[in-house]
């Protein structure tokens, strides 16, 4: 009873952190717009694009899975230089807020703690954009336009299916058995105990599976026991300035 009161005092405190001004519904559908209008320009672009353009989408989305796997693994849950702020944000307010055993938001204010920020979709282009310059360059256009598109529906669905795992089960979106299989997987990583080691893949776990990071009790038996470095973060830990 007093660890789950604690929790709860602690998660009233990070939450009263969410800006007054915040408003979840425009936190979801400005990024989601601008991510469509970006895919919508880019296919609008495509001329009729032979078997070997298509080819971008698969690779895209691979580069994408693994570029989600090691953000999470080494930004998100280790402090790297210049990046402190996003680990503080993820693992000493997300992590602390959604545990394995109450991952559901409560509120929409709690979407704060879940979405990227909003201008993450622009950071997105400006970082697609220099490979998409050269994929034209090396491959044409059809092939760039495709990997721009491609690269923002990962991000989008990143978003959304993040989100998706932090409804309440009983939800509609809880409810479809799609997500709820993912949302298992998901739930795995956000147990202290886990989340340094395992599952870091947040859409589909692809590099979780390729890298021997997707949890299973087997894996976990196998494998030594954690670095001191690697040690679940103490719940009493200060909030992020």
């Amino acid at each position: 009873m007093l660890r789950s009161e604690q929790h709860e005092r602690r998660r009233a405190e990070i939450v009263s952190v969410v800006p007054g001004w915040y408003r979840p519904w425009l936190h979801l559908a400005v990024p989601t717009c601008l991510g469509l209008g970006v895919m919508a320009v880019a296919l609008a672009r495509l001329a009729r694009p032979t078997a070997l353009d298509l080819l971008a989408v698969p690779i895209t989305l691979l580069v994408s899975f693994g570029f989600e796997w090691r953000a999470h693994k080494y930004v998100l849950h280790h402090k790297a230089p210049l990046l402190g702020l996003i680990y503080r944000r993820h693992e000493l307010m997300h992590h602390v807020i959604f545990t394995h055993e109450d991952m559901a938001m409560r509120s929409g204010r709690e979407l704060w703690l879940i979405l990227m920020p909003a201008y993450a979709i622009v950071l997105v282009f400006v970082m697609v954009a220099p490979f998409a310059a050269l994929v034209a360059w090396l491959a044409g256009g059809n092939a760039a336009m495709l990997m721009v598109a491609t690269s923002t529906a990962f991000f989008l669905g990143y978003e959304w299916l993040h989100m998706a795992y932090h409804l309440p089960a009983d939800s509609r979106l809880g409810r479809m058995r799609i997500l709820r299989l993912l949302r298992s997987v998901h739930q795995r990583h956000h147990d202290p105990r886990l989340m340094k080691r395992w599952n870091f893949n947040v859409t589909l776990p692809v590099f979780d599976w390729i890298c021997g990071t997707l949890w299973s009790p087997e894996r976990e038996r196998a494998r030594p026991p954690p670095r001191r470095s690697d040690a679940p973060v103490p719940r009493t830990t200060s909030l992020p300035s």
